[in-house]
């Protein structure tokens, strides 16, 4: 549970050709029509099959991977998927994706090749596996949820080899089992049976081959039968569906029927060069029926075969023929062909189908074109060819979609006289904030990033725009690549910008003038990409630019000195990653091939290539993040990996590009890495937008796409620090600010909900409603992204549901009919719009938590700017300002009350408790607030449901319940879970590691903690500590007393730092347990010890980071130690105003405590951590500002209490001021010490002598000598009159005191000892006065004294406004 506020919100731009779509794995839900393809960019493309199969509708795209991903499943046993699995081989990546929206579940990072992967459901456990073999010698069952190995298959040492495929199934007459066949590359045939929920390993798990990451061993399985078969190398296991007996083995050249209850050899066919399909070379198969082979080609055609009747399980004469001389052939029938099998540069993929005799068969090939037939099997005849049914053009598909979408292509051929082909190549000028475009025709053109972006994002098609456009001319071939180092780090000139080009040239230009300062020709091929070389180099490399071309070189040159510094062009294959290594001066070079080659920078010479396993391990250890931590303070990257540029750009962009020169200056100086891209730490040429603009390609051959993520944290850290900034002129900066601001406010804002909600955006606030079709994101674990395609919500806006749309007209006369029909045709048209821009909060529970969640934030802030964020000069009117901010508060009013409700609805998507508890205690203040407000309101939702309710505590509570368990290592104790706690975990090395399911799991056990603590807080009045567990209880849990115990403890124990060491201090959960132990103070306090927590607390006040923090803060960002102080001083705050009397009397008591120490009378002092009781010294000097903060707090919101133990307030605080400030500053100082206790008339104040005297309610005038802070009792009245005023003559020689219910008057005479300080008073006269009913409560407030001259006294009855005097 981080700590970090950060949140980024990604969108989309798109070109108008699409992206392309190499096809490697395809997935087919025939139940819930959905269809899910991987490429080989490592891609996901998720899409909805119609119901008529004329269309398939892309809907996701997922970017995750960096290869191909060769494998997709999921599991087929409920009609709905829920999560399926992607696999990519080169990289050993295995996530898990929720379907509906695409965000990733799960992943980890493997070794191991896979061959063949099938998932599987275990009916008896509803369990989902996914199981896998390839090139290592077992089977591994992984556990779905969490991508743990629980079992492993291992095939004996005899015919040990690699298992090309496999098959898993439960029998019918045995459902608790389950059977595993697999067929070995060698030809031998392997089964296993296990019941998952008693299996046992039978033999060590030592020396496997797997490469385990699992926190637990698993359970190794040893084979259980096998037998060796007639077949080669490679081959498939088909299962027919309707019987499982018959199993279809498939090889290149061939495919052989088997009987599976001892694989008997039933028919087999292989190709000759006679034959009808001699060209064709096999990679799978289907069993349509039992009679029926489907055989699939790498050509792209699908043929049909009729098994003979020996081979069919229901014919009478199965398996009556099975010798080899004596087996019948199976029967060509046809073949599925699309008619561009000879053009296909890639093997389609297939996917089929069976129902009631009606199969379904897909195909997919490398352009996006899927291919569909629908054949009835009881009327297949033989014919040479059948054609699809229907063909989806992918192409088609995404034209129509993108034809009411504008694109930068459009916009700039609008604008510029020569018309643009395509866009290659851009680059974001982050510090100038503009963006530079690649062409194909060599030319390049820089355009303002922010108003390019708001054109494209919002409907103003009929507007157009004039654009500032630098054109740079130089290349003759297509831009290829492009940089701005000053983007990257402020050592390089602001000016410079660098291309690379198809025609092998690196150009230098400079900005200001628009013209080329120099041309580098060192490579012979064209340039790839360009890469920033680490600060931590040699000077010699501090102004270079390293660029890779597709001829394998890699070169160094110098921008500053206009040369070639290193050209390192002995590499044979192409360039897959850099390293740099800086204490040795080497650049290391990584190739396909797995050489190393390792050059040296200072000489341009070639050290030494190395092959195999030590080049992996040198390349390895070289990106050790502790390696690279020990050998620089310097936190910058030091490698680059040659991936798609898609991911490289959206994994590492916001990590490196925007934020380095930053993370140096907070290494350097201890400045909070939550301090990222501070305008404090640039000079103001060098202010950064925090918006981040990356390209990202499908293949390097598509036209360019672009991806927009607006930084929420930065963007408010920006608006904070242009509210402080005491200029009143409109500067660019703060125009950009607001542009920005209203930009995002227009993208997130839930459009048609509320026709006067949209007015009051349009009219009032000046925002634009956006283009209903733009595409959105949601960034999930690690980085991975999701993005809505357009072609989808195309597909909603063409396919709006008839219930949704306006009823028709009633006919009317002909006259009229023509303005009918047009009013009809506007509502149609409003309708459609307010269905597809709807769609949004129907889609994900993730993104609607994150759009509303910054749609808050933001208004919160933008309501409380100045002037100038609402582009308001300041010589307009205060009154328009105000008008604004009160449009803002009643948008806000919107977010807060009809857009949750609505999200609370069956039609939309809830909101994720998950993500707003995370944000409980963030360090941003405005989005902390908004996550606060948010959680509220679904809780308060779910607390209405009493079957939600239920449903909801029952699951964190578990959670809870495991956290507290130290028994069982729960998270609360777990030593090596302390790194979920740091803070900035967000901004450590490029290189991130993937938490294990462990450590996911104990996260959200901590954050169990934190919810069933806001929980407890909340609702916690609703328990009744008397009943029994056993007794139902309303509003919290069944054994709610249990768990009100067991949280106060967990609270109180992560309150004092010693407790739970391997937790930092100022982490988010232990200032999330300061927050809940002051919220809820008055649930946990019956399991307190109030001594202990109140002087914990005031410890914690005092180790801010800053001396000038106070507890108003509203709005800014801050660090963990500030968060801390000010959350523990808010803690006090609550904890003194609920419980008021027990607060003055403990601390009254500490008071007592510490003179008693500080006087010599106790000589030991014994451990914090014993209770107040036991404790000698408690009260800290640094304490003592706090506690006079706190009273001060007490005086002010419980006066009536005070008053009640007036005379412990003042002892407490007469003990905690500087008396010696009374003799050097006079009256004062009297205002700055004790001033708020002279509020009350029960205490009086003589500056002469100095000296103070209180009343109290046992009739005791307690008469204090300020030199010391010690008071002398005197019994006054009688002990049970209360004592109503008290006041010092002019001179400090007489005191009167007065109680309204004795109706008595006392005059007494101050008596000075020899040295002056005051010792006892005496008694000098008393007269009778007016007497107080004693059924009137708070009789200090119904009388005044007021001493006229030294002998004179008058008093004031407020009652019935009369006054008498009297003397002494």
């Amino acid at each position: 549970m981080a700590s970090s506020s950060r949140i980024l919100l990604p969108f989309a731009l798109w070109p108008e050709s699409p992206p392309s779509l190499s096809v490697s794995s395809l997935f087919i839900n025939f139940a819930s029509d959905d269809l899910i393809t991987g490429t080989n960019d490592g891609f996901i493309v998720c899409w909805k099959i119609q119901s008529d199969h004329q269309k398939i509708i892309p809907r996701l795209m997922l970017i995750g991977h960096t290869n191909q991903v060769a494998f997709i499943v999921a599991s087929l046993s409920t009609h709905q998927i829920e999560q399926f699995v992607s696999i990519s081989d080169n990289d050993g990546e295995i996530k898990l994706w929720n379907n509906q929206d695409g965000h990733c579940i799960e992943h980890i990072r493997t070794n191991l090749k896979h061959r063949s992967v099938q998932c599987f459901n275990y009916q008896s456990t509803n369990e989902n596996f996914l199981i896998c073999c390839g090139c290592y010698a077992e089977i591994l069952i992984y556990d779905m949820r969490t991508l743990e190995i629980k079992y492993t298959l291992t095939p004996s040492n005899v015919n040990a080899d690699w298992i090309s495929t496999f098959f898993v199934f439960q029998k019918a007459n045995a459902p608790d089992v389950i059977i595993a066949i697999g067929l070995l590359d060698s030809g031998c045939v392997k089964l296993w049976a296990f019941d998952p929920r008693t299996a046992t390993s039978n033999t060590a798990i030592e020396g496997t081959s797997i490469g385990n990451n699992n926190s637990l061993v698993p359970v190794d399985l040893k084979e259980h039968e096998s037998k060796e078969i007639r077949t080669q190398f490679g081959s498939m296991i088909v299962p027919c569906d309707e019987c499982q007996r018959m199993m279809l083995i498939v090889h290149g050249q061939g495919w052989h029927i088997f009987d599976g209850i001892d694989f008997t050899e039933l028919c087999s066919y292989v190709i000759d060069d006679n034959d009808i399909v001699k060209n064709e070379h096999w990679i799978n198969g289907y069993f349509p029926t039992q009679d029926l082979v489907l055989l699939f080609s790498a050509r792209g055609y699908a043929h049909f075969f009729r098994l003979p009747e020996n081979a069919t399980f229901t014919n009478p004469k199965f398996r009556s023929q099975h010798n080899k001389t004596d087996m019948q052939l199976p029967r060509w029938l046809c073949r599925l062909s699309v008619g561009n099998e000879l053009k296909l540069p890639l093997t389609p993929i297939f996917s089929c189908h069976t129902k009631l005799k009606h199969c379904q068969i897909y195909r997919v090939d490398a352009s996006g074109q899927i291919s569909v037939w629908q054949i009835n099997l009881k009327q297949l005849a033989t014919f040479n060819d059948i054609l699809p049914t229907s063909s989806i053009s992918y192409k088609d598909i995404w034209t129509h979609a993108i034809s009411n979408i504008r694109t930068i292509r459009k916009i700039l051929n609008d604008i510029l006289p020569n018309k643009i082909n395509k866009l290659t190549a851009s680059c974001h000028l982050i510090t100038k904030d503009r963006l530079a475009f690649g062409t194909d025709n060599g030319k390049i053109y820089i355009v303002p990033a922010l108003q390019l972006i708001s054109s494209l994002f919002l409907n103003n098609d009929h507007e157009k725009e004039n654009f500032d456009i630098q054109t740079l001319v130089g290349h003759n071939q297509t831009i290829t690549c492009l940089i701005h180092p000053h983007s990257e780090y402020s050592r390089y000139d602001i000016k410079h910008l660098v291309s690379g080009s198809i025609d092998h040239s690196i150009r230098l230009w400079d900005l200001e003038m628009s013209t080329q300062l120099h041309m580098f020709t060192v490579h012979s091929g064209s340039i790839l990409m360009f890469h920033i070389p680490p600060p931590m180099l040699n000077v010699k490399v501090q102004y270079c630019v390293c660029s890779v071309a597709n001829d394998h070189s890699v070169s160094l040159i110098s921008l500053k000195e206009r040369r070639l510094i290193l050209l390192a062009n002995r590499q044979s294959f192409p360039v897959v990653g850099l390293r740099w290594r800086i204490n040795d001066d080497f650049l290391l070079i990584k190739c396909s091939d797995g050489s190393l080659f390792i050059w040296h920078i200072e000489t341009g010479n070639l050290d030494r290539i190395e092959q195999g396993i030590v080049a992996d391990e040198l390349f390895d250890w070289y990106n050790d993040p502790r390696i690279l931590n020990g050998s620089s303070d310097l936190n910058d990257p030091l490698s680059t990996v040659m991936v798609p540029a898609h991911y490289l750009q959206i994994r590492s962009t916001w990590k490196r590009r925007d934020y380095d020169q930053i993370r140096k200056l907070n290494k350097k100086f201890g400045v909070s890495r939550h301090d990222l891209m501070g305008t404090s730490s640039f000079k103001h040429s060098e202010y950064r937008l925090p918006i981040i603009v990356q390209q990202f390609h499908t293949n390097l051959g598509d036209d360019l796409a672009m991806l927009i993520l607006f930084d929420l944290l930065q963007l408010i850290k920006n608006i904070d620090t242009a509210n402080k900034d005491t200029r009143a002129s409109l500067d660019e900066t703060s125009k950009s600010l607001s542009t920005l601001s209203n930009l995002l406010v227009e993208l997130l804002h839930p459009w048609s909900f509320d026709k006067n909600v949209d007015q009051l955006c349009e009219k009032r606030l000046q925002l634009k409603r956006i283009n209903r079709f733009f595409s959105f994101g949601i960034l999930s674990k690690n980085d991975h992204l999701t993005i809505v395609l357009p072609t989808w919500q195309q597909h909603l806006n063409d396919n709006v549901p008839e219930t949704f749309l306006p009823p028709p007209p009633k006919l009317i006369s002909f006259g009229e009919t023509d303005i009918e029909d047009e009013e009809t045709l506007k509502q149609k048209r409003e309708r459609i719009e307010t269905y597809v821009y709807q769609w949004r909060w129907k889609y994900s529970t993730i993104l609607n938590t994150e759009h509303l969640l910054s749609l808050v934030t933001m208004v919160y802030i933008l309501m409380n700017c100045d002037r100038w964020i609402n582009n308001i000069p300041s010589d307009q009117d205060e009154q328009l300002l105000l008008t604004q901010r009160e449009c803002w508060s009643k948008l806000l009013q919107f977010y807060c009350s009809d857009m949750i409700e609505q999200c609370q609805t069956i039609a939309f998507e809830s909101l994720s408790i998950e993500i707003l508890c995370s944000h409980w205690q963030d360090l941003c203040l405005e989005l902390r607030d908004a996550a606060r407000k948010l959680l509220e309101k679904e809780l308060d939702h779910l607390h209405n449901n009493n079957d939600s309710w239920h449903i909801f505590i029952s699951k964190w509570s578990n959670l809870f319940n495991q956290s507290y368990s130290k028994e069982m290592d729960g998270a609360l104790f777990d030593q090596d879970i302390r790194d979920i706690f740091v803070d900035d975990i967000y901004y450590n090395n490029e290189i991130t590691t993937t938490a294990t399911s462990k450590e996911q799991y104990k996260a959200q056990q901590l954050l169990s903690i934190v919810l069933i603590g806001i929980v407890g807080a909340r609702y916690g009045q609703e328990i009744e500590p008397t009943k029994q567990s056993s007794t139902p209880i309303k509003g919290f849990t069944v054994d709610s007393p249990e768990m009100i115990l067991k949280l106060s403890r967990i609270l109180t124990s992560l309150l004092s730092p010693s407790n739970v060491d391997h937790i930092p201090l100022h982490s988010v959960l232990r200032r999330t347990a300061i927050d809940l132990i002051g919220r809820g103070y008055t649930i946990w306090e019956p399991y307190l010890d109030i001594g202990q927590v109140l002087l914990t607390l005031l410890d914690l006040c005092a180790i801010s980071d800053s001396s000038t923090v106070t507890s108003n803060v509203l709005s800014g960002i801050l660090t963990p130690k500030t968060d801390t102080c000010l959350t523990a001083r808010t803690a006090l705050n609550l904890i003194a105003t609920s419980r008021s009397n027990v607060v003055i009397i403990t601390l009254a008591r500490e008071i007592a405590k510490y003179v008693l120490a500080q006087s010599g009378t106790i000589s030991s002092v014994p451990a914090r951590t014993a209770t107040p009781s036991q404790t000698s010294i408690t009260i800290k000097n640094e304490q003592k500002t706090e506690i006079l903060r706190l009273v001060r707090i007490l005086i002010e919101k419980c006066p009536h209490d005070v008053a009640e133990l007036i005379l412990e307030v003042t002892d407490i605080t007469l003990n905690c001021i500087d008396l010696s400030t009374l003799r050097h500053r006079g009256i004062q100082a009297v205002s700055e010490t004790f001033g708020l206790l002279l509020r009350y008339p029960i205490v009086t104040y003589c500056q002469d002598s100095p000296k103070l005297c209180v009343g109290t309610r046992t009739g005791v005038l307690a008469l204090y000598d300020l030199k010391t802070p010690k008071y002398q009792a005197c019994q006054a009245h009688p002990k049970n009159e209360v004592i109503s005023c008290v006041e010092f003559s002019p001179d400090g020689k007489y005191l009167a005191s007065y109680s309204a219910y004795e109706g008595i008057l006392y005059f007494w005479q101050t008596a000075n000892t020899f040295f002056g300080s005051t010792s006892t008073i005496h008694l000098v006269s008393r007269h009778a006065a007016q007497r107080l009913d004693r059924s009137i409560p708070s009789p200090m407030k119904k009388v005044d004294l007021t001493w006229i001259d030294r002998s004179s006294v008058r008093m004031f009855w407020h009652i019935d406004k009369t006054e008498k005097t009297f003397k002494v």
